[in-house]
């Protein structure tokens, strides 16, 4: 991590466990709130095709009037959710980029040019939520369940039926979320009114999902 980063999260305010618990959140202000759920690996051409389908599809989401775009802060998916946003924030000087970092260390063993993504979406962020001082086994499913609980809608880029990001969308569609994966047909990405709705498609007791 650069001593730049690491001054940034020393800044940044840590929520106490207790207050995260009690952190309620006015109906309104979910309903205009997205969250954002994705692989970490990808490569460079599947990056480069979600970061093309995300610019497609934020603005059509700001036009539905979701204004807070809430982001976990993790390589792949996230980083590239961040930058989206970032970017519709050029065309809307009201859309919110809202950080949930799982713990202050998160960066710590990225490299350098991860790393100064990082420090450069951290900067960007209109409010920034650093759930733990510290990692500690559990951290990143805190983090996950905070941003469901606080959104409307979770876009997510899932592929694989394991995983972080699978029991995040899980829980999303035990929680009740619309659910748009932007790892099906692009039609389907696109389109905000096509909302690829996984309660549908319907979730077991367990939290599994079934296509």
């Amino acid at each position: 991590m650069s001593a730049a980063v690491f001054r940034l999260s020393t800044r940044l305010r840590i929520c106490q466990p207790a207050r995260i618990r009690r952190l309620a959140v006015a109906p309104e202000q979910r309903q205009m709130t997205v969250c954002f759920t994705g692989h970490r690996q990808l490569a460079d051409q599947e990056a480069d095709a979600v970061s093309a389908k995300l610019d497609l599809l934020l603005p059509k989401l700001y036009r539905q009037g979701y204004r807070r775009f809430l982001c976990g802060g993790a390589l792949g998916f996230d980083t590239l959710a961040a930058e989206a946003v970032m970017r519709l924030q050029a065309m809307y000087a009201d859309a919110m980029l809202v950080m949930a970092i799982p713990c202050a260390t998160q960066a710590m063993r990225w490299n350098e040019a991860d790393t100064r993504r990082y420090e450069q979406i951290l900067y960007a962020a209109d409010e920034t939520h650093v759930l733990s001082p510290a990692y500690y086994n559990g951290c990143m499913m805190v983090r996950n369940r905070f941003m469901v609980d606080r959104s409307a809608l979770c876009v997510c880029y899932l592929n694989k039926m394991k995983g972080g990001t699978m029991s995040t969308v899980a829980y999303a569609v035990q929680e009740k979320l619309s659910v748009l994966n932007l790892a099906m047909a692009e039609d389907d990405a696109a389109s905000p009114e096509q909302h690829t709705s996984l309660t549908a498609a319907g979730a077991d007791p367990s939290g599994s999902l079934r296509f």
